[in-house]
Order: C-alpha cells, then sequence, then structure tokens
C-alpha cells in the first residue's frame, strides 16, 4: 500500500517532535510544517502534461535551500554524489519496468536500503548523508517521471506517495544509525567514568 511508510514515520516524528522536544519556536514549526506536509500531500499540479505532486515542489526547494545553507557542503561534490544516487535511482526504476523479478522484498526497501549505503560512503557526516540522498532521490525521480511519460508513454505522477516512501525509509534507517551511534557513545563515556570512579573509592 503506497503511502504507508510516509505517514506512520511522519506521524511517529510528529509526535517526537511535539511532545518531546523543548518548548521552542523551533518544535512549534517543524510540527507545523509536519502537519503541512500531510494536508498537502495528495495534491498535484499539471505542467506540460506532467503530474507533479506539489509536496515534491516544496520538499525540492527546502532541500536545495538546506544544501546551499550548509557550509561544510561543497557544492561540487553535493552535485556528484547527488547525480550519483539519481542515476541509481532512476536506473532501478527502469529494472523493476522491465525486468521485475529482480524485486525480491518490497522495492521500497530495497531502494531505500541502497540510497543509504551509497550516501553513506558520499559523505562524512550525518547532514551531509541525509541531503545527498534526498537529493540523489529527488532528482532520480525527476528522470524517472520524464523517462517514463515522455519516452515510454506510461503514466506517471512525480513526487507520489511511493516515492515519499522511499525518502521516509532513508530517514528511518539513518535515524536508527543515529540513535546506535548515539547509544555507543553514551555506553562509552560511561564505560571511561566507571574506572576512574572505582580507582578513586579505592583510594579513599
Amino acid at each position: 500500500m503506497e503511502g504507508v511508510f510516509i505517514y506512520w514515520f511522519g506521524w511517529l516524528l510528529w509526535v517526537v517532535i511535539t511532545f518531546f522536544w523543548s518548548k521552542s519556536k523551533a518544535r512549534f514549526w517543524s510540527a507545523f510544517s509536519l502537519l503541512l506536509f500531510f494536508i498537502l500531500l495528495p495534491k498535484t499540479l499539471v505542467f506540460a502534461n506532467t503530474t507533479i505532486h506539489l509536496v515534491y515542489v516544496l520538499f525540492s526547494s527546502y532541500l536545495f535551500w538546506q544544501l546551499n545553507k550548509a557550509k561544510e557542503c561543497n557544492l561540487v561534490h553535493a552535485f556528484i554524489a547527488s547525480i550519483t544516487i539519481a542515476a541509481a535511482y532512476a536506473g532501478f526504476q527502469m529494472m523493476m519496468i522491465f525486468d521485475p523479478v529482480v524485486v525480491y522484498i518490497d522495492s521500497r526497501w530495497m531502494i531505500g536500503l541502497m540510497t543509504g549505503i551509497i550516501s553513506f560512503f558520499l559523505a562524512a557526516t550525518f547532514k551531509l548523508r541525509l541531503l545527498f540522498a534526498f537529493s540523489g532521490l529527488i532528482q532520480g525521480e525527476l528522470l524517472t517521471g520524464i523517462v517514463t511519460q515522455h519516452h515510454l508513454y506510461m503514466d506517471y505522477s512525480i513526487g507520489s506517495l511511493y516515492f515519499f516512501d522511499i525518502v521516509a525509509v532513508v530517514g528511518c534507517l539513518y535515524s536508527v544509525v543515529w540513535v546506535f551511534k548515539q547509544a555507543s557513545v553514551a555506553l562509552a563515556n560511561f564505560v571511561v567514568r566507571e574506572p576512574k570512579t572505582s580507582v578513586l573509592k579505592q583510594s579513599s
């Protein structure tokens, strides 16, 4: 069922922001933006016989603004990384059209895992990995839509629920990795402090 991941993970994120973030303007605007995102998710635009979801346009604008604002981001590096992920995404989509037997599990998880792995090796920080992954998906979705509609003459809606399911899967995978990383750091700090505490007790 298309849309199940974006709605489940999206509402879970909204709950975390609303009830676990400290009270601030960032919490209000993040929760408000997520609600607006859910409202606009089904809305579409038609441009040159091409159907594009409105949230896809808004998400693309926000994403490239974030890339331009990121001080640690080199635009040439970002472009190459995004194009690499876009080519992998579009290639996988074409493979599913012509040879669907390659899909052993849910294709959204396969594409999400592939995107996450590629982005992991193309960037050094958590933020850049997410930005590269999402920008690559954005460009890959656009490329897939153009090829599918104007060369294969098949109906295709750019930025559909299927696409945002993949975005949600990538975000979920990186969130899990981030949680494990934070847990390992906390455990390492605890182990480092514990011997010092034991030494102090023995000396006293």
